[in-house]
Protein backbone atom coordinates (compact mmCIF):
# COMPACT_ATOMS: atom_id res chain seq x y z
CA UNK A 1 0.00 0.00 0.00
CA UNK A 2 2.75 2.29 0.67
CA UNK A 3 4.44 1.67 -2.44
CA UNK A 4 1.32 2.42 -4.51
CA UNK A 5 0.83 5.55 -2.91
CA UNK A 6 4.86 6.30 -3.63
CA UNK A 7 3.93 5.51 -7.09
CA UNK A 8 0.81 7.86 -7.64
CA UNK A 9 2.77 10.80 -5.90
CA UNK A 10 5.52 10.31 -8.85
CA UNK A 11 2.80 9.58 -11.84
CA UNK A 12 1.47 12.98 -10.57
CA UNK A 13 4.55 14.62 -10.39
CA UNK A 14 6.00 14.26 -13.48
CA UNK A 15 2.46 14.75 -15.09
CA UNK A 16 2.83 18.25 -13.97
CA UNK A 17 6.34 18.55 -14.88
CA UNK A 18 5.12 17.71 -18.22
CA UNK A 19 2.31 20.63 -18.49
CA UNK A 20 4.16 22.89 -16.99
CA UNK A 21 6.75 22.61 -19.89
CA UNK A 22 4.08 22.66 -22.45
CA UNK A 23 3.20 26.13 -21.33
CA UNK A 24 6.62 27.39 -21.54
CA UNK A 25 7.29 28.99 -25.53
CA UNK A 26 10.35 28.42 -26.50
CA UNK A 27 12.78 31.33 -26.57
CA UNK A 28 13.44 32.77 -30.22
CA UNK A 29 14.83 35.50 -32.18
CA UNK A 30 12.99 38.77 -30.77
CA UNK A 31 10.09 40.48 -33.00
CA UNK A 32 11.43 43.23 -35.22
CA UNK A 33 9.71 46.61 -33.66
CA UNK A 34 7.21 48.39 -36.06
CA UNK A 35 8.00 51.84 -37.52
CA UNK A 36 5.02 53.31 -34.80
CA UNK A 37 7.59 51.62 -31.94
CA UNK A 38 10.82 52.64 -33.88
CA UNK A 39 9.46 56.45 -33.90
CA UNK A 40 8.16 56.65 -30.79
CA UNK A 41 11.83 55.30 -29.15
CA UNK A 42 13.35 57.87 -27.28
CA UNK A 43 16.57 59.69 -28.76
CA UNK A 44 19.88 59.85 -26.94
CA UNK A 45 20.33 63.11 -25.14
CA UNK A 46 22.25 65.55 -26.90
CA UNK A 47 24.45 68.08 -24.94
CA UNK A 48 23.36 71.88 -25.11
CA UNK A 49 26.35 74.15 -26.07
CA UNK A 50 27.74 76.04 -22.53
CA UNK A 51 27.40 79.63 -23.98
CA UNK A 52 29.51 81.99 -22.28
CA UNK A 53 27.96 83.85 -19.16
CA UNK A 54 27.61 87.62 -19.15
CA UNK A 55 30.22 88.26 -16.68
CA UNK A 56 32.94 86.47 -18.96
CA UNK A 57 31.62 88.62 -22.12
CA UNK A 58 32.05 91.80 -19.96
CA UNK A 59 35.38 93.71 -20.87
CA UNK A 60 38.01 93.98 -17.93
CA UNK A 61 38.10 97.41 -15.98
CA UNK A 62 41.53 98.98 -15.38
CA UNK A 63 42.25 101.79 -13.04
CA UNK A 64 43.52 104.97 -15.33
CA UNK A 65 45.94 107.79 -13.68
CA UNK A 66 45.98 111.10 -14.87
CA UNK A 67 45.83 113.34 -17.57
CA UNK A 68 48.96 114.45 -18.24
CA UNK A 69 49.81 117.12 -20.96
CA UNK A 70 52.79 114.99 -22.06
CA UNK A 71 54.08 111.75 -22.23
CA UNK A 72 56.93 112.46 -19.92
CA UNK A 73 54.99 113.54 -17.15
CA UNK A 74 52.58 109.92 -17.47
CA UNK A 75 56.19 108.36 -17.54
CA UNK A 76 57.41 109.70 -14.04
CA UNK A 77 53.98 108.25 -12.47
CA UNK A 78 54.46 104.54 -14.34
CA UNK A 79 57.67 104.50 -13.02
CA UNK A 80 56.98 105.29 -10.02
CA UNK A 81 54.22 102.30 -9.72
CA UNK A 82 57.17 99.91 -11.21
CA UNK A 83 58.99 100.67 -7.86
CA UNK A 84 56.26 99.44 -6.07
CA UNK A 85 55.65 96.34 -8.10
CA UNK A 86 52.47 97.87 -10.17
CA UNK A 87 52.35 96.99 -13.77
CA UNK A 88 51.06 100.05 -15.67
CA UNK A 89 51.73 101.30 -18.93
CA UNK A 90 51.32 104.91 -20.35
CA UNK A 91 48.13 105.29 -23.39
CA UNK A 92 47.53 108.10 -25.14
CA UNK A 93 44.02 109.91 -24.91
CA UNK A 94 42.37 112.39 -27.32
CA UNK A 95 40.19 114.46 -25.20
CA UNK A 96 37.57 117.26 -26.17
CA UNK A 97 38.43 120.64 -25.17
CA UNK A 98 35.32 122.33 -26.60
CA UNK A 99 34.10 123.54 -29.92
CA UNK A 100 35.04 125.92 -32.75
CA UNK A 101 32.56 127.43 -34.92
CA UNK A 102 34.39 128.34 -38.62
CA UNK A 103 33.23 130.39 -41.01
CA UNK A 104 33.97 128.78 -43.92
CA UNK A 105 33.80 129.60 -47.70
CA UNK A 106 33.67 126.51 -50.47
CA UNK A 107 36.16 127.08 -53.40
CA UNK A 108 35.52 125.07 -56.53
CA UNK A 109 38.13 125.00 -59.61
CA UNK A 110 41.34 123.73 -57.11
CA UNK A 111 44.04 125.36 -55.23
CA UNK A 112 44.99 127.54 -58.11
CA UNK A 113 41.10 129.14 -57.59
CA UNK A 114 41.44 129.35 -54.13
CA UNK A 115 44.65 131.49 -54.10
CA UNK A 116 43.19 133.85 -56.25
CA UNK A 117 39.80 134.15 -54.28
CA UNK A 118 41.64 134.51 -51.66
CA UNK A 119 43.82 137.36 -52.88
CA UNK A 120 40.73 139.19 -53.83
CA UNK A 121 39.12 138.53 -49.92
CA UNK A 122 42.54 139.94 -48.71
CA UNK A 123 41.77 143.38 -51.01
CA UNK A 124 38.71 143.84 -49.89
CA UNK A 125 40.05 143.92 -46.24
CA UNK A 126 38.37 140.51 -45.45
CA UNK A 127 40.64 138.39 -42.97
CA UNK A 128 40.83 135.47 -44.83
CA UNK A 129 43.39 132.16 -45.28
CA UNK A 130 43.62 129.10 -46.93
CA UNK A 131 42.82 125.82 -45.06
CA UNK A 132 45.30 123.29 -46.05
CA UNK A 133 44.71 120.58 -43.36
CA UNK A 134 41.92 118.66 -42.42
CA UNK A 135 38.40 118.30 -43.18
CA UNK A 136 38.31 121.60 -44.94
CA UNK A 137 41.61 121.28 -46.88
CA UNK A 138 41.04 123.75 -49.88
CA UNK A 139 38.71 126.02 -48.60
CA UNK A 140 38.73 129.52 -46.82
CA UNK A 141 38.57 130.56 -43.74
CA UNK A 142 36.96 133.84 -42.90
CA UNK A 143 37.14 133.60 -38.97
CA UNK A 144 37.22 131.02 -35.82
CA UNK A 145 34.76 131.63 -33.29
CA UNK A 146 34.57 130.15 -30.14
CA UNK A 147 30.72 131.23 -30.16
CA UNK A 148 28.21 129.98 -32.47
CA UNK A 149 26.13 133.02 -32.34
CA UNK A 150 29.47 135.35 -33.25
CA UNK A 151 29.83 133.11 -36.03
CA UNK A 152 26.54 133.52 -37.56
CA UNK A 153 26.50 137.23 -36.91
CA UNK A 154 29.84 137.32 -38.72
CA UNK A 155 28.02 135.15 -41.95
CA UNK A 156 25.42 137.73 -41.86
CA UNK A 157 27.68 140.74 -42.37
CA UNK A 158 29.68 138.90 -45.10
CA UNK A 159 26.70 137.53 -46.71
CA UNK A 160 25.56 141.27 -47.05
CA UNK A 161 28.65 142.01 -48.89
CA UNK A 162 28.35 139.19 -51.35
CA UNK A 163 30.26 136.44 -49.87
CA UNK A 164 28.82 133.13 -49.53
CA UNK A 165 30.02 131.55 -46.20
CA UNK A 166 28.90 129.23 -43.83
CA UNK A 167 29.22 128.33 -40.39
CA UNK A 168 30.92 124.94 -39.52
CA UNK A 169 31.12 123.18 -35.95
CA UNK A 170 34.58 121.58 -34.95
CA UNK A 171 35.66 119.48 -32.03
CA UNK A 172 38.89 121.41 -30.67
CA UNK A 173 40.78 118.32 -29.24
CA UNK A 174 44.03 117.57 -27.28
CA UNK A 175 46.73 114.59 -27.19
CA UNK A 176 46.84 113.32 -23.43
CA UNK A 177 48.31 111.01 -21.66
CA UNK A 178 47.14 108.36 -18.71
CA UNK A 179 48.41 105.82 -16.96
CA UNK A 180 46.81 102.27 -16.88
CA UNK A 181 46.70 99.94 -14.20
CA UNK A 182 45.07 96.60 -14.71
CA UNK A 183 45.20 92.88 -13.82
CA UNK A 184 45.96 91.88 -10.46
CA UNK A 185 47.84 95.20 -9.88
CA UNK A 186 44.78 97.31 -9.63
CA UNK A 187 43.63 96.19 -6.58
CA UNK A 188 46.93 97.69 -5.01
CA UNK A 189 45.58 101.15 -6.49
CA UNK A 190 43.67 102.43 -2.96
CA UNK A 191 42.67 105.25 -1.52
CA UNK A 192 45.77 105.06 0.50
CA UNK A 193 48.50 104.90 -2.49
CA UNK A 194 46.13 107.87 -4.32
CA UNK A 195 46.61 110.28 -1.69
CA UNK A 196 50.54 109.39 -1.51
CA UNK A 197 50.76 109.75 -5.15
CA UNK A 198 48.62 113.46 -5.54
CA UNK A 199 51.36 114.63 -3.40
CA UNK A 200 53.56 114.51 -6.10
CA UNK A 201 51.37 114.80 -8.78
CA UNK A 202 48.46 116.93 -7.53
CA UNK A 203 46.08 116.92 -10.69
CA UNK A 204 46.02 113.36 -10.15
CA UNK A 205 42.60 111.79 -11.34
CA UNK A 206 41.18 108.36 -11.29
CA UNK A 207 38.77 106.70 -13.18
CA UNK A 208 37.58 102.91 -13.90
CA UNK A 209 37.61 102.02 -17.78
CA UNK A 210 37.31 98.90 -19.66
CA UNK A 211 41.25 98.23 -20.13
CA UNK A 212 42.91 98.96 -23.69
CA UNK A 213 42.58 96.58 -25.74
CA UNK A 214 46.59 96.28 -27.36
CA UNK A 215 49.62 97.64 -26.06
CA UNK A 216 50.11 101.15 -28.21
CA UNK A 217 52.86 102.88 -26.27
CA UNK A 218 55.12 102.56 -29.04
CA UNK A 219 52.64 104.86 -30.69
CA UNK A 220 53.30 107.51 -28.16
CA UNK A 221 55.99 109.84 -29.59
Amino acid sequence: MKYAFLTLLLVNILYALWQWQERVPEAGPPAPKTAEQATAAPLPAVAEPQLPSPQSLAPALCVTLGRFATAGEAQQLRQRLLVLDIAAEVRPREVVMGTDYWLVMPVVGGERHAVLQLSALQEQGVDSFLITQGEMAGQLSLGVFQRQDHAELRREQLQAQGHDAHVHALSRKERQYVVEVGGASRRLVDQALLSRLRADFPSLQHQYQPCSPVAIEEQIP
